[in-house]
């Protein structure tokens, strides 16, 4: 067991996920934060530090957010955090699925 406040070792997992909401930051332009709902992951370095079902938080850098509340997307995912709590930072982000749009 990992004693509390010890980061999570190096990491990375293939998600996809359904994007719950999206916003950009308040305070950084090109910081783009999520609320997820995991239906797949797959360990791909260190541990699984997510699994389908789960509900987590994301982030990722870019200067625009192809995706919207209610897409489906395939990324890379760093789970940054502790045992408190963490998030995930997304890179290689893709919208596999859109939700209908009026």
């Amino acid at each position: 067991m990992t004693p509390p406040g010890v980061p999570a070792a190096p990491n990375q997992s293939r998600v996809k996920a359904k994007v719950l909401s999206v916003a950009q930051s308040p305070n950084f332009a090109d910081k783009w934060q999520f609320d997820l709902e995991i239906l797949e992951a797959q360990a791909r370095q260190g541990g699984a530090f997510v699994q389908a079902g789960q509900q987590i938080q994301g982030f990722t850098i870019a200067q625009t957010c192809a995706a919207a509340a209610g897409d489906t997307i395939n990324a890379t995912a760093e789970f940054l955090g502790d045992p408190r709590g963490g998030q995930l930072r997304l890179t290689d982000v893709s919208v596999v699925e859109r939700q209908a749009r009026c």
